[in-house]
């Protein structure tokens, strides 16, 4: 369990700095993007824009918008889907863990909360490494704040809140 939360954290990381502020201009690996991912990512998002593709040994990610909303989507190194992040609303999460939350977070505002949603069959590290839980198809990763204090959490859709990273 302990390496599961250590994993979790490290996508959570991995998941939030897609929405991190932009420094300095972006930099686009789309040319050592292979071919059949271009068109499958064309495919399943049709309606993207404002694409930046990054490449490294462990997946390709491409950065975009639909209808505003910053995305991200995350393929394997063989190519294969693995899932989406989007930003959403805090009115998105399960009532029973936002009731959780504001009990042991009083005074904590939201900084970001991003769902991860899985591809339908992904049995990727990377999709292994954000869930816990066989049959999770989705994953919310809330990072809360208050005064110098902020601390991200893994919500899963069953209302299972546990701490990815505190400082």
């Amino acid at each position: 369990m302990k390496k599961i939360t250590l994993l979790s954290a490290l996508f959570a990381i991995l998941s939030l700095t897609t929405f991190a502020a932009d420094g300095g201009k972006k930099s686009d690996d789309v040319n050592k993007v292979p071919y059949f991912v271009l068109r499958q990512f064309e495919s399943e998002f049709v309606d993207a824009k404002d694409m930046t593709w990054t490449v490294n040994e462990n997946f390709e990610k491409v950065d975009f918008t639909v209808e505003n909303v910053k995305m991200s989507a995350y393929y394997d190194t063989n190519g294969k889907y693995i899932g989406h992040t989007e930003a959403v609303t805090y009115n998105i999460l399960p009532t029973h863990a936002k009731k959780q939350i504001a009990r042991e977070y009083e005074g904590f505002h939201v900084k970001e909360l991003i769902r991860f949603q899985y591809a339908e069959t992904s049995s990727s590290p990377l999709t292994r490494l954000a869930t816990s839980n066989v049959g999770e198809d989705e994953v919310y990763l809330l990072t809360i704040y208050k005064a110098d204090k902020e601390t991200t959490l893994r919500i899963s859709p069953t209302s299972a809140v546990e701490v990815l990273s505190k400082n």
